[in-house]
Order: structure tokens, then C-alpha cells, then sequence
């Protein structure tokens, strides 16, 4: 949602940025009509002038005037404008006066005036300096115009100036006067401020240098006493610069304002229209999602999974729970397959152990009626030990097909069968004497450690019943199976009288069945004697794997 609003974002950002420099450059525009307006009045005045003075050294009379003739000429056409031409006058080649409206001493040479080497050199219509009038002693702008020879020789030059205070004078209709400034500026520099204008808002002097060396330019900056100004320049003629300058502290200020309020609306356009698209998620995804992880969660295995809600649900969510209603019919088959394989799996395992089971009973069965056969007691012996060991394995399997998992079985209830067929099976009339007591934690083992586990208990508890409790001795076999952390130790010990030296050594057939089996198990078998015999087996506890541990 935030992406989707970039685009928003940037086009309305480029708008409000647009009108902010729009607003901007109101300054540049307002300075730029304010040059035109005063630089058509003072380039009129400076032109009026150019024209009288062009239009006297056209007059190929003029210089076969007397002097006299032509002193009068010109004061009658200085006293046409007496308020802005302050005179007129006629100078040789050299720089020498001829004639002058004004009374002036004919003959003296003014050469030593900037104009004067300005028009031998170029021979053309030539504005002088910002200068205080030889005759006049009022401040003057002068304008020199050439005569020139058939040859194209300098042969005179005819002058006229115009009164400054004709210049500086601002006409009292004049519009927005006390909102802008107007200087003049000549090639020497000289700055002739228009009217009410301040020096201080004039550019920094390296800002104004670069700006007088165009003749048409405008640029905004801090003037030198710090308010922001724009500046337009246009130069009337060759030699005269106009300067106008613009407060625009304002208009800055109005072009700040007009951005913020554009970034305001952008503001509000774009909260309208990330509430509208969050409007429209919820509605369109969010809900229809929810509901849809809903019906998933609720969905289990065995239970049908339920169709979505009718009406207005976007396409790609009926789409979305059509394929989960495909998934959860085909899981659901799957999960049948499973089963029934499973089942079908338990079956045969629980067929195999139990024929296991039946033959090993028969096997048990035959070694029994062998043994009745046998006249040798000690054949008979080795019969009957068999026979033990035959049902030892017989009962286990019977355990582990009525276990589920067929291939770990708890250990306490097959000790407790176990114990009870032995003490049947080697009581010889002895049951009511030799009592098993069992001791056990509820263990699992898997079937091989059971296997060794179960050997291992029927060499021990055989040995004891044969061995502990000669001549009708009572007494008590005990089986012990406690766990210790991550491992289990197993004791069968008896009150009796013991096993002999035998067990001891590690001799007897019994003795070394029985370390083999503590081995198998990852133990090590410990014979101990005194009041009786005990032999104890520490084994590591083996973590049931977890494909079993699932089934279980």
C-alpha cells in the first residue's frame, strides 16, 4: 500500500514544487516588468538626446555659422527643454569650443574630458560620465555626437547634456515607487540612485560587477544589508547601465505559504487515499483471507473441510480455498492409504511374532519331553536350561506383538511373567520357599536389547534358584531395574547362600553367558557375594527413534 502511493506521492509532490517556483519567480518577473517600464523612461531621455545631437551634426549648416549665429541656434533649442537639456555646445576635431548655448569662452580646448577620446577613437554617438557641467555647475549626463568629413575624418563633435535632477526625478503618478529601486550606472562605475532608492539595496559589489557585464540580466540574492532582492539590468546605450531592485521578502514568503498549503492537500490527498485503498484491502483481501485461515486452522485431518461463504469474495481467494478443498480431499486419501497400510503392516507384524511365539513354545514343549527321557540328571539339566532360555524368548515375542510399536515393549509387566514362569518352571516343589520380588521402573527397551535383557535375567535368576538355596533353604530372589539418568542398571540378587567360586572367576557357562548378554546390552556384568550373591549390569538407556516415537 505504502508503494502503491509513490507514484501518488511524486506527482503531487512535482505539482506543489512547480507552484512553489511559480510563486518564486513572481520576483523576477515583477523586477523584470519594472526594468521595461523605467528603462523606456529613461531611455527616452537618453534617446531624445542622442536624436538632438544626432540631428544637429547632420545639419551641414551648422558649422558655416559664425559663431555667433550658432551660440544663438543653440540656446534657442536648450531653451525648448530649459528643464532638462542643461545646454548644448559645438567642439572641433581637437576638442576646442567653437559654439555653446551657454555663454562659454570660444577657443578653449576641452580635450582633458572623458568624451572627447572616446569619440576620436570611435567615431560614433558617445555618452560621457556622470559629471558636474563646465558652464552649468549642475551634475549632467553628457552625450557627444561626431561630424564627420567626406573622408570620414573627425572634423567636429556637437554635445548636449542632460540635467541629472531630470533623471533622478520620479513622476508623482508613478506606481509602487516605495516597493522598488532604479539606479543608473556608467562605464566609470558612478552609481546615480533613482528617486527614494538606498544604496543598501544594491547587490554585493563582485555580484553587481558580474551583472553590469550583461547587457540584459536578472538574479535574486541578499542585498548588501541582508533582505533578499531580485535585480534586472538592461543597458540603454553603450556606456549607460539601468539597475532595478526588487524586495521579494514577501513574495517569498508567499511562494513558503503557497507550499505548505500544497504539501497540506498532498497530506490530506494522500491520507484520503491510503484509507480508501485500506478500505478496500479489508474489505476485498484482508477479511476473505481471515476467514479462509480460519476455516484452515479449523480444518483437521478425518474432517471435511468447510466451502467458503457466498458473496463477494475476490476471485484468487475462491480460486486459493479451491485448491486447499483439493489438497485437504486429497490428503484425506492419503491419509486413508496410511492407515490402512499401517494397520495392514501391524497385522503382519503381530502375525509374525506371534508365530514366532508359537514356535518357540513348541520348541519349549519338545525340549520338555526330551528332557523327561533323558535318564542322565545332568542332560536333564541342560534339557530343562534350554527349555528356560526357549520360553525366555518365547514370552518376549508374545510382548512385543501386543505392543503396538513391535519393536519396544515396557519392560515391568514382561519381568513379571518372566519371574513368574521361572519360578514355576525351576521350583521343583519350591515355589512355596523361593520367593521373585520385582523392583522395576517403567522402561522401554527395543527388541534386542530385550532379547539380551531376558537371557541375561534367566541365567541370573536360574543360577540362584539351582545354587542359592540348597536342602530346602527359603529365600528371596530379587530383580531390580532402575533408571539413573540416561542410563538403567539392573541387579538380581538373593539372600542365599551363594554360587561359589565359580561365578566368581567367570568359570561357569552361566557366568560367561551372562557378561556376554551385560556386553550386548553396552554394560558390564559385577558379581558381588556375602549375604548372598549379586550380579548387576549398568547400561546406556537407547532414545526410541522418532518414526516410533510418532506411531507411539
Amino acid at each position: 500500500m505504502a508503494a502503491a502511493t509513490i507514484p501518488i506521492a511524486v506527482i503531487a509532490g512535482n505539482n506543489a514544487w512547480s507552484a512553489y517556483q511559480a510563486a518564486l519567480a513572481q520576483g523576477q518577473r515583477d523586477v523584470l516588468i519594472l526594468r521595461e517600464v523605467a528603462a523606456a523612461r529613461h531611455g527616452a531621455a537618453v534617446g531624445a538626446l542622442r536624436e538632438m545631437v544626432s540631428g544637429l551634426a547632420a545639419d551641414p549648416g551648422l558649422l558655416a555659422q559664425g559663431g555667433e549665429a550658432c551660440d544663438a541656434m543653440l540656446n534657442r533649442l536648450r531653451a525648448l527643454k530649459p528643464d532638462r537639456y542643461s545646454n548644448f555646445w559645438v567642439l572641433d576635431g581637437q576638442g576646442v569650443l567653437l559654439c555653446s548655448g551657454l555663454p562659454a569662452p570660444r577657443g578653449r580646448s576641452y580635450a582633458e574630458l572623458d568624451y572627447v577620446p572616446a569619440i576620436q577613437r570611435t567615431r560614433a554617438f558617445t555618452l560621457g560620465e556622470f559629471t558636474i557641467g563646465v558652464v552649468t555647475q549642475r551634475a549632467v549626463l553628457p552625450g557627444i555626437a561626431p561630424i564627420l568629413a567626406p573622408d570620414g575624418s573627425l572634423q567636429a563633435m556637437v554635445g548636449g547634456s542632460v540635467f541629472l535632477d531630470f533623471l533622478l526625478r520620479t513622476p508623482a503618478d508613478a506606481d509602487g515607487v516605495a516597493q522598488h529601486s532604479v539606479w543608473l550606472l556608467d562605464n566609470n562605475g558612478t552609481i546615480l540612485p533613482i528617486g527614494n532608492s538606498s544604496g543598501s539595496a544594491l547587490p554585493p559589489p563582485d555580484r553587481l560587477a558580474g551583472l553590469l557585464r550583461l547587457p540584459n540580466a536578472t538574479i535574486e540574492g541578499p542585498a548588501r544589508d541582508g533582505t533578499p532582492q531580485a535585480w534586472a539590468t538592461k543597458e540603454l546605450v553603450a556606456g549607460l547601465h539601468l539597475l532595478v531592485g526588487l524586495p521579494v521578502a514577501d513574495i517569498q514568503a508567499a511562494a513558503r505559504g503557497v507550499l505548505e498549503r500544497r504539501l497540506i492537500e498532498l497530506s490530506l490527498f494522500l491520507l484520503a487515499c491510503l484509507a480508501a485503498i485500506l478500505i478496500g484491502v479489508e474489505a476485498g483481501v484482508s477479511r476473505p483471507l481471515r476467514r479462509l485461515a480460519e476455516r484452515v486452522r479449523s480444518w483437521a485431518p478425518g474432517r471435511p473441510y468447510s466451502s467458503p461463504p457466498s458473496g463477494t469474495v475476490p476471485l484468487e481467494v475462491r480460486e486459493l480455498d479451491r485448491a486447499l478443498t483439493a489438497a485437504a480431499a486429497a490428503l484425506e486419501d492419503r491419509e486413508q492409504a496410511l492407515t490402512a497400510a499401517l494397520k495392514q503392516r501391524d497385522l503382519l507384524m503381530a502375525e509374525i511374532h506371534h508365530r514366532v511365539k508359537n514356535n518357540l513354545q513348541i520348541v519349549a514343549s519338545l525340549l520338555s519331553l526330551q528332557a523327561d527321557r533323558v535318564r542322565t540328571e545332568s542332560a536333564r539339566h541342560e534339557f530343562a536350561v534350554a527349555r528356560d532360555r526357549v520360553q525366555a524368548l518365547a514370552t518376549l515375542h508374545r510382548h512385543l506383538y501386543m505392543n503396538q510399536s513391535f519393536q519396544r515393549m515396557s519392560l515391568r509387566p514382561f519381568l513379571e511373567e518372566l519371574s513368574r514362569q521361572l519360578s514355576e518352571a525351576l521350583s521343583d516343589g519350591q515355589a512355596r520357599r523361593v520367593a521373585i520380588r520385582i523392583e522395576a521402573d517403567d522402561i522401554e527397551l527395543g527388541a534386542d536389547e530385550s532379547i539380551s535383557l531376558a537371557l541375561l535375567l534367566t541365567e541370573a535368576v536360574s543360577n540362584s534358584m539351582r545354587h542359592a538355596f540348597p536342602d530346602g533353604r527359603r529365600g528371596t530372589i530379587t530383580i531390580s531395574l532402575r533408571t539413573e539418568g540416561d542410563e538403567a542398571v539392573l541387579r538380581v540378587s538373593d539372600d542365599g547362600v551363594g554360587i561359589g567360586d565359580g561365578a566368581e572367576s567367570g568359570d561357569g557357562l552361566g557366568t560367561q553367558l551372562i557378561r556376554g548378554f551385560a556386553s550386548h546390552l553396552g554394560g558390564e556384568a559385577e558379581f558381588a557375594t556375602g549375604d548372598g550373591t549379586s550380579v548387576s549390569v549398568r547400561f546406556p538407556l537407547q532414545a526410541a527413534p522418532e518414526a516410533l516415537r510418532g506411531v507411539a
